[in-house]
């Protein structure tokens, strides 16, 4: 059975994985927060922090073994080192794209919009046509039979 600890030893424990998911969320917020990029650092998030949960409760931790409070504490320090640092990470990060992304526009405005537009005045002239001939052919009224009067088959 694992040996029951003193109130000051948890509490020095639960520290210490704050102290740790906040290194791992201070990590984490380096990267995309949002969209398709964000799904592996988070993978490799939860995976690190609990690596290192692991490791400090191994080796370091009076419990001797991993407990429930010490994934609070390293889930909560993670979501707090993350929710400050994230936002400025992002800011920072758009500060340093701004050159490449401004660059990107540009190209995009320069060799790809004459093409844009090209296209689209392509597919207007052909709706154009297509209405026209559709137009005319409403115009156009097949002959009406007559009566048959003469059977040739007989």
């Amino acid at each position: 059975m694992a040996p029951v600890l003193a109130p000051w030893q948890a509490g020095w424990e639960i520290v210490c994985c704050l102290y740790l998911g906040a290194l791992v969320g201070a990590l984490r917020a380096l990267a995309p927060g949002k969209g398709r990029g964000a799904f592996l650092p988070d993978v490799a998030l939860v995976g690190m922090l609990l690596l290192f949960l692991q490791s400090y409760a191994a080796g370091y931790s009076d419990a001797g073994s991993l407990r429930w409070y010490m994934l609070a504490a390293g889930f909560l320090g993670a979501l707090g080192a993350h929710s400050l640092l994230g936002p400025l990470a992002g800011r920072a990060w758009a500060l340093v794209l701004w050159p490449w992304r401004a660059a990107g526009r540009w190209l995009k405005r320069s060799c790809f919009g004459p093409v844009g537009r090209a296209w689209r005045a392509r597919r207007l002239r052909r709706a154009q046509k297509t209405a026209k001939t559709a137009a005319e052919n409403q115009k156009k009224s097949l002959q009406n039979t007559p009566h048959l009067l003469y059977n040739s088959n007989v």
